[in-house]
């Protein structure tokens, strides 16, 4: 009996190295797993059931866990046993080829035959791919469900987008129909969580307010105030509705009303009009004076209000205007008068001209003849401009009152819904 060694990487190629070498008729005698990781197969030819004495002192063989720790090894195996047991029947009747009493390690290789598959290598390789079929279904299933619990999350997450996209579009044509900014209806929404409720409406109103710089207090309006801007924008009016009002809970002493308005014929007759009205003094600065020297000598006045002339930000005598008032005493407030009925760019290019004097606030005028105020608030808050009174009328002293946030939101509200109403009812002809 001739005894071999065979070593490899894997059960595999140590089973065909032993076809190679010994031939079909050779009997594995032991297998094992050597340190190194290889296979090692000890294989016998003309078997005659009997281990020499070299293979019984060895030790026992490893375990079979640690025989087979390659999973593919232990497959093969499984195979080439499952080979033997089909084939060993008909090799019963040679001596060399099986035998009983041999260890449970040992067996027949048998003939190698790539024409017919055997049946237990059949049914072995049906089995496994029976079972990776039902792993593949269950994963096709598996993915099948979380495919279609994303698209339902999708379908939920889309109708909810489009629902605050819906809310979001009209808060903002509703901002916009009250004349308001991009910049200030972006700002409101952003601040702004809307619930798509009815009280959506009056939050962004409450908050819009907050916006709105507003100067006023308690006490009234005294001191030394000028009142700059362009030509017609109620400058002079504004200024006989604050006196008057002055006058009458205080009476006419200590107030005086100043005007430097000398580039328009007959401008100062005006205010020289409310002056015998109220029967206050009433000065004018010239070339021949200076407004310094007329503000000193009505220093001691509780009231001392200055009328500018009006002119467009791009008339040529503007300079020498805001000259004059930077060179003002500096107890001298400015006010920049706007009227509501201006356009929104019109507007920001006036404040963008008289800021050069560090203006303390502004009047906004004309509410009564203007079609939309959100133009003008939304200039007083991009560039955080106090409001200091707002005035809607021609009335004097009626038509003027200190700023209120919240009146001038209101009003505003009123307004639009105003003018949107009679518009309506001059396009149908109703």
């Amino acid at each position: 009996m001739q005894i071999r060694r065979f070593r490899a990487p894997d059960m595999r190629q140590a089973i065909r190295k032993v076809r190679d070498a010994v031939g079909p008729d050779a009997v594995i005698l032991s297998n094992q797993r050597l340190p190194t990781g290889e296979i090692e197969i000890v294989a016998a030819l003309d078997y005659d059931g009997s281990l020499p004495s070299s293979m019984t002192s060895k030790r026992s063989p490893a375990p079979r866990s640690e025989q087979y720790a390659d999973p593919s090894a232990d497959y093969l195996e499984r195979i080439e046993r499952a080979k033997q047991q089909t084939t060993a029947p008909q090799n019963t009747s040679s001596s060399n080829t099986y035998s009983e009493k041999q260890p449970a390690t040992q067996f027949e290789m048998p003939p190698l035959s790539k024409d017919k598959e055997d049946p237990a290598v059949e049914e072995a390789l049906s089995i496994h791919n029976s079972e990776s079929a039902k792993q593949l279904r269950e994963m096709e299933l598996e993915l099948k469900n979380v495919r279609t619990m994303l698209e339902q999350r999708q379908q939920t997450d889309g109708k909810a987008d489009a629902k605050e996209n819906a809310v979001e579009l009209r808060a903002r044509e509703k901002l916009k129909g009250l004349g308001l900014s991009e910049f200030v209806v972006s700002r409101l929404i952003d601040d702004i969580d809307l619930k798509g409720r009815e009280d959506d409406w009056n939050r962004l109103l409450a908050h819009l307010a907050d916006y709105i710089p507003v100067r006023s207090s308690s006490s009234e309006l005294k001191g030394c105030i000028a009142f700059m801007g362009p030509t017609g924008v109620g400058k002079t009016t504004t200024i006989g509705k604050i006196a008057a009002q002055h006058v009458l809970k205080h009476g006419s002493e200590g107030v005086v009303l100043i005007t430097t308005d000398t580039y328009r014929i007959a401008a100062h007759e005006q205010l020289r009009t409310f002056g015998r009205i109220l029967n206050v003094p009433v000065e004018v600065v010239n070339e021949y004076s200076d407004l310094n020297e007329v503000l000193a000598k009505y220093a001691n006045y509780s009231l001392v209000l200055v009328d500018t002339a009006g002119m467009n930000p791009r008339d040529s005598n503007l300079e020498r205007q805001l000259l004059m008032m930077k060179r003002a005493r500096a107890s001298l407030k400015k006010l920049l008068v706007l009227p509501c009925t201006s356009q929104r760019q019109v507007l920001k290019t006036v404040v963008d001209v008289y800021s050069q004097v560090q203006l303390d606030g502004c009047v906004l005028s004309k509410l009564d003849e203007s079609a939309s105020l959100g133009e003008a608030i939304s200039v007083v808050i991009e560039e955080g401009l106090p409001v200091v009174y707002i005035a809607d009328g021609q009335r004097i002293p009626d038509d003027i009152e200190p700023a209120r946030a919240h009146n001038l939101i209101s009003r505003a509200v009123y307004t639009a819904e105003h003018y949107s109403q009679l518009y309506g009812s001059l396009k149908y002809g109703s």
